[in-house]
């Protein structure tokens, strides 16, 4: 059952990932093009940059899945068992406390920027924030998860795990 559910959270992340990610492109080659034909499409760069940010949110979902974001575990990797699964079971609760924060401050930011407008077209500008506080639960999750399987068995290495 849980793995069922992984497996559709992960579809769904990469999902959300490719068509963010072709929104993206859409935005930049509408802009380059019209301009190329003197008559420049104004919201295209603010578009970009709000798809940019919520390509970097899901780009963060993914990492923690896969345990991809940068780290330096050179020292950890050369730990004996006991101490790595405390050293990750620590490095996960960072990731948890970020989470918890963001989770916290996120409907905040959104409410605090609803009546803000973009500057090219009358939407608001709480659009910005929305992926907030959904990547902090996801990553929540994934933390939380990591850390009850670093308590429960062996905490890979940085040579056994998979990456992105």
């Amino acid at each position: 059952m849980i793995g069922a559910v992984r497996r559709a959270a992960d579809g769904g992340t990469r999902a959300a990932a490719f068509l963010l990610l072709m929104a993206l492109l859409a935005c930049v080659v509408a802009g380059v093009v019209s301009r190329q034909l003197g008559a420049p499409l104004p919201w295209t760069d603010e578009a970009a940059q709000y798809l940019l940010v919520w390509t970097g949110f899901v780009g963060w979902i993914l990492a923690a899945r896969k345990r991809a974001h940068i780290r330096i575990d050179v020292l950890i990797d050369r730990l004996p068992p006991g101490p790595r699964r405390v050293a990750e079971v620590a490095i996960q609760m960072c990731v948890l406390a970020l989470a918890a924060a963001m989770l916290a401050y996120g409907p905040v930011l959104i409410e605090r920027n609803l009546d803000v407008s973009w500057i090219s077209v009358p939407l608001s500008a709480a659009l910005l924030y929305i992926p907030v506080p959904i990547a902090a639960f996801a990553v929540a999750l994934q933390a939380t998860a990591q850390i009850l399987e670093a308590i429960r068995g062996p905490v890979p290495t940085a040579a056994t795990e998979t990456r992105l």
